[in-house]
């Protein structure tokens, strides 16, 4: 029978060091008799996994951590050792699992060479055990919540609210940075009398205003936080939902459109795999982040200038961000998915204007229709609902930007529903009145020849684009791209010359991509986990009886003390798992402890470590008495009389040096074929 992965598990062992795989060999086969075929070997070893009474033992001595390890190979879209060990980095003794699992030939890594000549070793499960594994491997099992709770909804720090609140508190205070551009004093107080109880943390405030930054919405000019008009018209004629993400995405950094849009989309899918119900650690939520990122990692074909320079504290930095922006609530010492992230309702229900002049915004008010009367107010309030006030001053904008007093009040009367009251009408128009006793006119200025100005006149195109003729035959247009009016100027039979005294810059306004809210990546599983954990506890107490059994079986067996105890030492690392591999095992005739006055057999020992890559466990008598020393041997410095063993001890980066000739006891612990 044809096995799927055959042929990359038989290379993969043939490509392994000559002592590990003969060590592999003799521990699953016994001895071998030369002349061998390390081919005829190794389907040896295939037919050995291929019994049914191997594959069930060998999947019956599947633990938690063993089952965690294999989900992770089996999901994640890059299973290299690095990937595994940033994403199960809160398992304990992940590397020492990993080359267990590989010496128990559940795992081989399958090694390629990718586009720029690296060599790259992805994990996969040995395909003679893949299917029965496989109904085992549940992906939830990698993000279980700790508990569940009904949803809890809450206001997001970048709703559509607090947005109109931004925009019109920014293009009210035009001094408000430092010259390090930290907020001034005055500005944080004037933003928490505003804001109130939504930015309790002026913090939290920061990073929001960074992300509108890195969106081009605000340009920071001096000591100003400039709204880009043109930019914010564009903003909000996105979805509630795109505006989220595209902030959360820019918090990150600047970034191209095109990078941008996918590192929205990839915040999008982050919080679409949260379970609306579920309570989860940070442990789970960073598990969601990294099996995210490796698989737009994927998807990108390794184009890093998405999240560029991405470090694990970067990736910590970008939850807290959604936790700090209330897209993930508290609960307790764990985080919940703020149901209200998904909010894409947008109605278009009109201002609430008073005769006080004070305007009141309700939740879910379209944005995109109410924001050419933006410009007139300054916010009072921003909670639940938005307050404004319009203003004089405000007013005096929206005229410098040439609206006139009737087309601004137009605006407000459709934007309330036709419900304006009658006394602001009349401020308006006498605000108007007022500010254009002196005009002082921004933008681009035609004048025409006298014998060129009925031809002028008489071409509509032109007419449409001309604000105010301020003199005869000076003409004020209104704001266009210069292309375009020398391109209507000459479609109308005229030649134009432009004059400027000075470079005038213009922000350009380039649009958002829509956000794709995409369903869960890890949807769809299984949802018998508490079975699986029942069944799963009572299969590892069986295999613990089995455990037993096998070095019951050792007892009887008539070898060496030491032997015996190497025996069980392999039943205990799952490497034994049959009768048949007890009575074939290959005597370990290597010494591996040394005591006493056997100053050669310390040498042999610790040269033999070295060479192996063992660790060694030292006795020393010291002035304090019996001292036992963990490490790995370096090296054997020998000198007249003596030689002295050079060791780096275990968790430290402190080297020691040990006279081999005063050690009183050493012993060696084998490190795995794999290490």
């Amino acid at each position: 029978m044809k096995i799927s992965g055959y042929q990359d598990w038989q290379e993969a062992m043939l490509q392994l060091p000559e002592r590990t795989f003969f060590l592999l060999m003799r521990l699953y086969l016994g001895e071998i008799k030369t002349p061998f075929n390390k081919q005829r070997l190794v389907e040896s070893l295939g037919s050995f996994l291929s019994k049914a009474e191997t594959q069930q033992t060998m999947i019956g001595g599947l633990d938690r951590l063993d089952l965690l390890i294999l989900t992770a190979v089996h999901t994640l879209p890059l299973p290299n050792r690095g990937a595994l060990l940033i994403f199960l980095s809160s398992e304990t003794m992940l590397q020492t699992r990993l080359a267990n699992l590989e010496e128990r030939l559940i795992l081989y890594r399958n090694s390629y060479t990718d586009d720029y000549d690296r060599v790259i070793n992805n994990y996969s499960i040995n395909p003679f055990l893949y299917k029965s594994v496989e109904p085992l491997l549940d992906s939830r099992l990698l993000f279980l919540s700790q508990q569940k709770k009904e949803p809890q909804s809450e206001a997001i720090l970048c709703d559509d609210i607090v947005l109109a609140g931004l925009y019109t508190f920014f293009l009210k205070e035009t001094d408000v940075l430092k010259m390090n551009g930290a907020f001034k004093v005055r500005a944080e107080k004037q933003l928490k009398a505003v804001f109130q109880d939504t930015v309790t943390d002026i913090g939290a405030f920061k990073t929001l205003c960074i992300g509108l930054r890195n969106l081009g919405l605000l340009i920071a000019e001096s000591a100003s936080l400039i709204p880009q008009q043109g930019r914010w018209e564009e903003f909000f004629k996105r979805t509630p939902f795109d505006r989220k993400m595209y902030i959360i995405a820019a918090v990150y950094g600047h970034a191209r459109h095109d990078s941008m849009q996918k590192r929205a989309q990839f915040f999008s899918d982050f919080l679409a795999s949260l379970d609306p119900c579920g309570v989860y650690d940070d442990i789970t939520l960073k598990r969601f982040f990294d099996f995210l990122f490796l698989r737009l990692h994927v998807e990108a074909n390794g184009d890093a200038s998405v999240f560029p320079d991405m470090m694990i504290e970067d990736e910590q930095r970008m939850i807290d961000t959604l936790k700090m922006l209330k897209f993930l609530l508290p609960v307790g010492e764990y985080w919940q998915l703020n149901a209200a992230s998904f909010n894409q309702e947008s109605v278009e229900q009109p201002l609430i204007a008073a005769p006080s002049f004070e305007i009141t915004m309700l939740p879910f008010t379209a944005l995109w229709r109410i924001f050419p009367v933006l410009s007139c107010m300054e916010p009072i309030s921003i909670l639940t609902t938005g307050r404004f006030t319009i203003t004089r001053t405000a007013c005096l904008r929206c005229f410098e930007r040439c609206s006139t007093d009737k087309v601004l009040i137009a605006l407000l009367d459709e934007a309330s529903g036709g419900k304006l009251p009658q006394n602001i009408k009349v401020s308006i128009s006498e605000w108007y009145l007022q500010c254009t006793a002196v005009g002082l006119y921004y933008g681009f200025v035609i004048t025409v020849a006298e014998d060129k100005r009925n031809l002028f006149k008489k071409n509509a195109g032109l007419q449409d684009i001309i604000y105010k003729e301020l003199a005869d035959g000076v003409y004020l247009i209104k704001q266009m791209d210069l292309d375009s009016v020398r391109t209507m100027i000459k479609s109308a039979g005229l030649d134009v010359t432009f004059y400027t005294p000075c470079a005038t810059g213009r922000y350009t306004t380039v649009g958002f991509s829509s956000i794709e809210h995409r369903h869960p990546a890890l949807g769809g599983f299984d949802k018998k986990t508490e079975e699986w954990y029942a069944a799963q506890c009572e299969q590892e107490k069986n295999y613990y009886e089995y455990i037993r059994e096998l070095q019951a079986v050792v007892d009887t067996m008539p070898i060496d003390q030491y032997n015996k105890q190497s025996l069980k030492e392999k039943i205990a690392k799952k490497l034994i798992i049959t009768k048949g591999q007890l009575y074939g095992a290959v005597a370990d005739n290597e010494v591996r402890e040394i005591s006493g006055l056997d100053f050669l057999g310390k040498i042999h020992l610790a040269e033999t470590a070295i060479a192996d890559n063992s660790r060694l466990e030292v006795s020393i008598d010291g002035v304090s008495g019996r001292r036992i020393i963990m490490g790995i041997p370096i090296a054997i410095e020998k000198t007249d009389h003596d030689a002295v063993l050079v060791m780096q001890e275990d968790d430290t980066q402190y080297k020691e040096r040990i006279s081999i000739a005063g050690i009183i006891k050493m012993r060696s612990f084998r490190s795995s074929f794999f290490s």
